[in-house]
């Protein structure tokens, strides 16, 4: 019981914190200014009693499982000398083939893991239409049309190809899946946890990337990301798979010059913002120059020289998209992240990342200045960039920030010299994590109105019938263009859409200049949604943008021939944007009910949703 009792003050005061810190940051809730997962929203969809009295049940078990090392080394017989340093041993079999892959791997499977706990939460960002469009044009047309076509038919608006290309060809390979998406997805947060275990041991030492691979799930507002069709996820993961191997390729050289040079092409191609954070090459080349200066000049040579050459070669072909696409960043993004998409650091560092990492990170500042150590710099330089040069203050544009911060946090961790209370912070910090974001984000998200797309997809996929034809409707002055849904319900279907387009569409309102759902207007839906002309079809999906949206004359009177099959009208009451989901079927019982056009709430028990 030796093991227990030892530092008992400092594993009672992380408990407490464990418990105390959510209770402060629920009463102070209305600082965080998230756009999608504040906490002044998703406690509307959870219980935060019961989230806290599962947090306090799982408190001991914290505790139980931080020194279970200790009381395994020291249960034998003889054996109560702790390893050099106070580290517990690697793990089961000592330095056994199992042990080492468990030490490599186990925190990459842990993530990936963690990432399938949120497969069903629904596309919650609109952008997931674009991509969505973009890839199964891929899929559709071929590699050859998607780049030949790429910012012509195919809308690209600000996106570049490289995601877009890669969900196309999982399409390709396994139909318009859209957990093959996620997997991917989860794949590269995966990967990402395994290269932050490797720069920091390359950096600092082994505990030092694990610990920091293990903080890397210690922020909730991930898990909102990970099962969405965007590009955020794969652009973090190949910024430092850039960093990562551009570090190896000067200090190893071999295939890890290979490496670097794919991912400085991957990150090139894969968003506009990541070419900034490039810029992070810069001071990992100075710290990987080494005593064989000489030599390392040529392994960075020979990793930054072939990408770049493709790099251009590539921008060539592309250069009159890229153009106007750099042109809309500089007249429409850059303004409006300046003037109004931001969300305070409070919220970002407090709310969205578990505040014990933090204060983790905080520390790691005295301990680099203590101990005057310039690979600090290495890492943190991104960090200076975009959130103290740049002030960025929108946290989708942070994402590719995290694996670093979380580096930073495990190096400031390292000072903490028990291994007991270490482990009993990480735990801490990576469970509650992950209970917030699974007993609330989760339920919160899901109870979003962008579920009724989803659960109408699948509803869909019981019917027999094969063309599906969508009608869409606006409300006045709608918040987007609500055809941006189309995609989104063929994302959720294997059944073929046919879209019809009202007789008289509204135009865009005048704010859409500076809206961040300004492409949803200027989008285009592509050829495949409208098909050669057919006999009427047996089903009709009718959507509407709100509650407001009022059916035209033209849509009463197709549906005389069809009758009310199901309404999907779940709605969170917290954005302007509620896309309505009703089906109707030609057949027995046709023209019932068609005295009130408006989705049926009947169908559902709306006290669940709080209406704003």
């Amino acid at each position: 019981m030796r093991a227990l009792s030892n530092h008992i003050g400092g594993h009672l005061l992380i408990a407490g914190l464990s418990l105390l810190l959510p209770l402060l940051l629920y009463r102070a809730r209305h600082l965080d200014d998230n756009s999608l997962t504040s906490w002044q929203w998703v406690f509307e969809a959870a219980d935060p009693g019961r989230l806290l009295l599962l947090l306090a049940l799982l408190t001991p078990l914290f505790w139980l499982l931080a020194v279970a090392p200790d009381l395994v080394r020291r249960g034998a017989p003889g054996s109560g000398q702790s390893p050099p340093g106070g580290q517990a041993p690697p793990g089961p079999g000592g330095n056994s083939l199992w042990s080492r892959a468990w030490r490599r791997f186990g925190i990459p499977l842990l993530a990936f893991t963690a990432c399938l706990l949120f497969l069903d939460s629904p596309e919650t960002i609109v952008d997931s239409a674009r991509y969505f469009i973009q890839a199964k044009s891929f899929s559709e047309f071929g590699p050859l049309y998607f780049f030949r076509q790429w910012g012509g038919e195919i809308f690209a608006w600000t996106d570049l190809p490289l995601l877009p290309a890669l969900y196309g060809l999982l399409f390709t390979l396994w139909g318009e899946s859209r957990l093959a998406a996620q997997l991917l997805n989860a794949l590269f947060f995966a990967l990402t946890a395994l290269l932050i275990a490797q720069l920091g041991r390359d950096l600092w030492d082994e505990e030092t990337g694990r610990t920091g691979a293990l903080l890397f799930l210690g922020f909730p507002y991930l898990y909102s990301q990970t099962p969405l069709l965007l590009v955020d996820i794969g652009a973090m993961f190949l910024v430092l798979l850039a960093l990562a191997g551009f570090h190896r390729a000067m200090t190893r050289g071999g295939l890890y010059i290979v490496v670097a040079a794919l991912a400085v092409i991957g990150v090139f191609l894969v968003k506009y913002s990541a070419w900034l954070l490039l810029s992070g090459l810069v001071p990992i080349f100075f710290c990987s120059l080494g005593a064989d200066r000489r030599r390392a000049l040529v392994r960075a040579g020979l990793a930054l020289a072939p990408a770049l050459v493709c790099v251009a070669l590539l921008f060539w072909g592309m250069r009159e998209v890229m153009a106007d696409q750099l042109a809309l960043l500089l007249e429409f993004q850059r303004p409006a992240l300046r003037d109004g998409w931001s969300e305070s650091l409070v919220s970002t560092f407090f709310f969205q990342t578990h505040p014990l990492l933090t204060a983790a990170l905080l520390y790691s500042l005295y301990r680099a200045g203590r101990e005057r150590d310039l690979r600090y710099p290495a890492v943190a330089w991104l960090i200076v960039l975009l959130l103290v040069i740049m002030e960025l203050r929108r946290i989708r544009y942070s994402i590719p920030l995290f694996p670093l911060l979380a580096l930073l946090a495990g190096y400031g961790l390292r000072d903490l010299a028990d291994p007991g209370l270490r482990r009993h912070l990480l735990l801490v910090i990576v469970g509650s994590s992950l209970l917030l974001a699974w007993g609330a984000y989760l339920p919160f998200l899901k109870s979003m109105a962008e579920r009724n797309l989803q659960q109408a997809g699948r509803y869909l996929d019981t019917l027999a019938a094969e063309r599906i034809a969508v009608v869409v409707l606006a409300e006045d002055e709608a918040a987007m263009d609500p055809r941006v849904t189309v995609p989104i319900l063929d994302l959720f279907t294997h059944k073929t859409l046919a879209y019809h387009p009202p007789a008289l569409a509204a135009g865009p309102p005048a704010r859409i200049a500076t809206s961040p759902l300004r492409f949803t207007w200027e989008m285009a839906l592509p050829a495949f949604y409208f098909p050669a002309a057919a006999p009427d079809p047996e089903i009709l999906v009718i959507i509407t943008g709100g509650p407001a949206a009022e059916f035209t004359p033209e849509i009463i009177a197709k549906l005389g021939d069809y009758s009310l099959l199901r309404s999907f009208v779940a709605d969170s009451g917290i954005f302007q944007h509620r896309p309505y989901v009703q089906v109707f079927g030609r057949g027995s019982g046709a023209g019932a009910g068609l005295t009130d056009l408006r989705p049926d709430f009947s169908l559902y028990n709306m006290a669940d949703y709080h209406i704003r």
